[in-house]
Formats: C-alpha cells, sequence, structure tokens
C-alpha cells in the first residue's frame, strides 16, 4: 500500500512538472492578439490605430502580446471572414474595429462562447436587446462630443461675422448610422445655441463616402444654396471634396472645420490657408493603445471592466495652435 502510495505521488509529481513547463512555454511564447480594422486603404487614420497597439506592446513588454492586423476594406463579409481566420490563426483575443453597426454581433457570440473575448474599438454597435453586448468593452471617441468640438469652433467663428442668421452645411455619413447622427447633433446643438436663428443644413453622403462622393454632393448644393457660412462633416472626406467644389465654383466665403486627423486638413491649416478654421482631432493612437490595455486587461488580468472605456476629450487644432503639435512627424499621416 505504501508502495502504490509513492508511486501516485511520484507520478503526480511527474505530471505537475509537466503541465507546469507547459505552461510556463505558453507564457513565454506570449499571447496573440487578432485586430481587424476596419478600413485601411480608404482611411489611413486607422495606420495610427496599429501604432497604438503595437506602443503599447513596446511599453509592456512582459504582456508578450504579438498582433496580426486585417484589413475589413469596409466590407462586412471580410471582416467576418477576418475574424475566422484571425481565431483560426491562433488570435487568443479580437479586438475588432467593426466594418458595421451590427453584423459583427452573431460572430462575436459565438466565439465569446468558446472563451474568446472581444473589445469593440471605434464604432459602437447597435444591439437589440441586451444579450447582445458580449464584447467586454467599447473603446471609441464620444462621436457626439466630435461634433461638439466642431460646432465650438464654428461659433467662434460666426461671432465675427456680425450676423445672427449664420447657414452652416453638415454632411453626415447615414451608413454609418448614430455614429454619424450624434456627430450632426452635437454640431448643430452646439451652434444653435449661440446663434438660435442660424440655419443648419443637413445633407448626407450615400454614396463611397469618399472625396470624390461629397465633392458631386456639395456641387449640386452650391447650385442651390447662395450662401454658405461654415462646413463641417463626418469625417475629413465628407469635408475636402466640399473644400474642392467650393474652390472650384469660387465659393470664397465658406469655411471648412474637418474631423478626424488628416494631412491635407493640417497642411492647410498650418500653411495658413484662410478657408480652413480648424481640425477636430480624433486620435488614432489614443484608440489603438487605449483598446489594447483594455484587451489586455478583460484576457490577462481577468478584470471585469466597465462597457464604455472613457478616452480623452477630442481636441480642436486651429491656425492659433497648430504649431503646439508635432503633426508633421505623426507617422500615421
Amino acid at each position: 500500500m505504501k508502495k502504490l502510495t509513492v508511486v501516485l505521488l511520484i507520478l503526480t509529481l511527474v505530471f505537475s512538472m509537466v503541465f507546469a513547463a507547459g505552461a510556463t512555454e505558453k507564457k513565454a511564447e506570449g499571447t496573440k492578439v487578432g485586430v481587424s480594422i476596419m478600413e485601411l486603404s480608404a482611411y489611413t487614420w486607422y495606420l495610427g490605430v496599429i501604432d497604438g497597439c503595437n506602443q503599447w506592446a513596446k511599453d509592456h513588454p512582459a504582456a508578450g502580446f504579438t498582433f496580426q492586423f486585417e484589413d475589413s476594406r469596409s466590407d462586412v463579409s471580410t471582416m467576418l471572414n477576418n475574424i475566422d481566420a484571425l481565431i483560426t490563426g491562433g488570435a487568443e483575443a479580437i479586438i475588432l474595429f467593426p466594418a458595421d453597426a451590427s453584423s459583427a454581433i452573431p460572430t462575436m457570440k459565438q466565439y465569446v462562447k468558446e472563451g474568446i473575448p472581444f473589445v469593440i474599438g471605434d464604432y459602437a454597435q447597435e444591439v437589440k436587446s441586451q444579450a447582445d453586448v458580449v464584447w467586454e468593452t467599447f473603446v471609441g471617441h464620444d462621436m457626439r462630443m466630435l461634433g461638439e468640438v466642431a460646432g465650438e469652433v464654428a461659433v467662434n467663428y460666426l461671432k465675427t461675422l456680425g450676423k445672427s442668421n449664420p447657414v452652416c452645411l453638415f454632411v453626415s455619413r447615414p451608413p454609418s448610422g448614430q455614429v454619424s447622427v450624434d456627430r450632426f447633433e452635437g454640431f448643430r446643438d452646439v451652434v444653435l445655441a449661440s446663434f438660435p436663428n442660424a440655419r443648419i443644413i443637413e445633407e448626407g453622403d450615400v454614396g463611397a463616402g469618399s472625396r470624390d462622393s461629397s465633392q458631386s454632393l456639395m456641387e449640386n448644393i452650391l447650385q442651390r444654396e447662395p450662401h454658405i457660412d461654415v462646413v463641417a462633416g463626418h469625417n475629413d472626406a465628407e469635408v475636402i471634396g466640399p473644400y474642392n467644389a467650393a474652390k472650384a465654383a469660387n465659393r470664397n466665403e465658406i469655411k471648412f472645420i474637418g474631423i478626424a486627423g488628416d494631412k491635407d486638413v493640417l497642411t492647410y491649416i498650418g500653411s495658413g490657408n484662410e478657408a480652413w478654421l480648424g481640425e477636430v482631432l480624433q486620435n488614432p493612437v489614443d484608440l489603438g493603445y487605449q483598446a489594447t490595455e483594455a484587451i489586455y486587461r478583460a484576457h490577462i488580468l481577468g478584470e471585469k471592466i466597465d462597457k464604455v472605456w472613457d478616452l480623452p476629450k477630442p481636441e480642436a487644432i486651429t491656425p492659433a495652435n497648430i504649431k503646439d503639435y508635432d503633426w508633421e512627424n505623426w507617422s500615421w499621416l
């Protein structure tokens, strides 16, 4: 009986040592995180997200994080295929910058049941019930606040015109759903708070969401609108197109405000192009960095985190403060 007990003890010790060695080996190999990004071709802004993820890993080498980045090219089917491929390829956790407001939810539900955690970045998901909320947290800028800051820039300029009924145009992006609604309403409400008699025109770009599609939209608007004071929009593509259209039509009375962080817009502001009032910076590096911190806390530390992860308030880069920003060295521009 004693011999049997000794044998069992030895086997237990051997098994424990093998298991521990395997666990140590797994830890040494690190943790692979899959990152599915909405769009890298049309929106190079997302390159800043990659920079943010990599910067987090550099700042936290003990975490052993490695990344695989995939571009969804704004296509839902590609996004879903990317999620499958990332997990099949060994990703233990997914940071998802979705291609739309809800299509990934069934896939996330499936993989969360299998123990794969998700963090959603940038594009909040629209759910039918609380049962759809299977991700750890949403890391994104306050979309309404982006519009509000653009509205503040507009108000500062409109006060110099000495008129009570200015005309503002906001080019929204209807396919983006609530995200676009929030940006427009934030802009509208801030302007109307200071100029109750202002006319706020909302026009939706239902085309490609590009500079070309928004330029075509603006060309039509200019034919019917004899005067516009300020143009803002869902993102830089939706404002640069109207700028190009206005410039071609010699509509020099119009001023422009961008949202996101586009090299051309910052170049216009930095070079003294008086048509541009400012750029509301939606910093993608912060987004990637904080999304990685969130997946680390949820997956590695096992923390239960809030369903919304706060990011800093968006900043307005204007002709008055652009010299304070080292934007020419931002690698994602």
